[in-house]
């Protein structure tokens, strides 16, 4: 088995690459990786001979050179990105059409692998029976957001009709630079008068000579949203407040109002600039920045190639029940505990008789 893959819990081998794209076992590995530093010694504090030293410089130019290769490689996975979207492409317009009701999938299309045909052709002509008017898959989209945690965390009340009009997620690699953009595709609604809302990620790949213990793969660099042409009295991204204001020295009071910025997916499409000094970015700014990529990458790498699951709820279900198996791994099997205890509780037990016993005898 190579080191890249591990036995799960049916026997069948998995690879890890797939393990730690599961959000929880991401942030558990961002923490511990947060958690480890480099230190970076002068030659001087190596305290080593000038011959060994001389050594240690050219290992340190061989690892350069390999880390660029890897760099390399990291650019080479994304050619082959490019080259199948290309290839996922035709598939992913086959669901949408079929999602949205633009056309009816054949019969064929419809059975799985494994169903009873007859079972099908049964549902088939209760179909055709059927005189309600439902066409493609409704509400899609938004029952997706709804059975991801994630994305659930985002959405509020208010933008649910919005996604209700949500009638695909895709991805796109420009060809010249390294990074990814999302295309949400909307029918048209009463909300904005965009067809298309994108965000676009900016990464890159290239090790720093001066630092290269700190390449680690390919970074982002920042993210940027899109204009968002609301309706009149629709955007759901702020909302006005009436505030009371007392004027000095009159006694007399004024309603003001004021726009503020209210909780909604929609500013996914707002991300934080990245500044152009990157030592000025603080802790707080990075974990936004941090945030935000996750997510896109989260939508780009599970839900767009695996929408249906979502959908249908059952990659949730197994992310839940991993969750599970992970929470049961933090207690230790207690069946030494619970057989340490039923001897304790017979051995007083029998105490007790013996000593009910003896009273009898002296009564007697």
């Amino acid at each position: 088995m190579t080191s890249t893959e591990k036995k799960g819990v049916d026997g069948e081998e998995i690879d890890n690459f797939n393990a730690i794209q599961d959000p929880n076992t991401l942030a558990a590995l961002q923490e511990k990786l947060g958690q480890m530093t480099i230190k970076k010694p002068d030659s001087d504090e190596l305290d080593l001979p000038p011959a060994v030293r001389k050594r240690v410089n050219a290992i340190k130019n061989i690892q350069l050179q390999t880390t660029k290769i890897e760099a390399d490689f990291f650019k080479q996975v994304h050619k082959l990105e490019i080259e199948y979207a290309q290839r996922y492409a035709p598939l992913y317009q086959r669901r949408a059409a079929i999602v949205s009701g633009e056309v009816e999938p054949s019969a064929t299309e419809c059975i799985m692998p494994g169903e009873d045909q007859d079972n099908e052709k049964s549902d088939s002509e209760k179909q055709e029976n059927d005189n309600d008017s439902i066409t493609g898959i409704p509400g899609f989209w938004l029952t997706i957001f709804k059975n991801t945690e994630i994305l659930a965390e985002m959405t509020q009340p208010h933008d649910e009709p919005i996604l209700e009009a949500l009638r695909d997620i895709n991805v796109s690699f420009p060809e010249n630079s390294m990074g990814f953009v999302l295309e949400f595709h909307f029918a048209a609604n009463d909300f904005f008068e965009d067809n298309v809302l994108t965000k676009t990620y900016h990464m890159k790949s290239e090790p720093d000579d001066f630092d290269p213990v700190a390449f680690d793969g390919p970074e982002i660099i920042g993210s940027t949203g899109c204009s968002i042409n609301w309706k009149k009295g629709k955007n759901v991204t702020q909302k006005i407040v009436k505030k009371k204001q007392r004027m000095k020295g009159k006694g007399q009071t004024r309603i003001i109002q004021k726009t503020i910025k209210e909780d909604s997916f929609f500013n996914f499409f707002s991300p934080p600039s990245m500044p152009e000094d990157e030592e000025s970015v603080d802790e707080e700014l990075e974990a936004l920045l941090t945030t935000d990529f996750e997510i896109g990458q989260y939508i780009r790498e599970r839900i767009i190639p695996k929408a249906i699951w979502y959908f249908t709820n059952e990659v949730t279900d197994i992310e839940s029940d991993l969750e599970d198996a992970e929470s049961d791994e933090d207690y230790s099997d207690t069946s030494d505990y619970d057989d340490e205890v039923e001897n304790n509780e017979n051995i007083v037990a029998n105490e007790t008789v013996t000593d009910v016993q003896k009273e009898e005898c002296k009564q007697q």
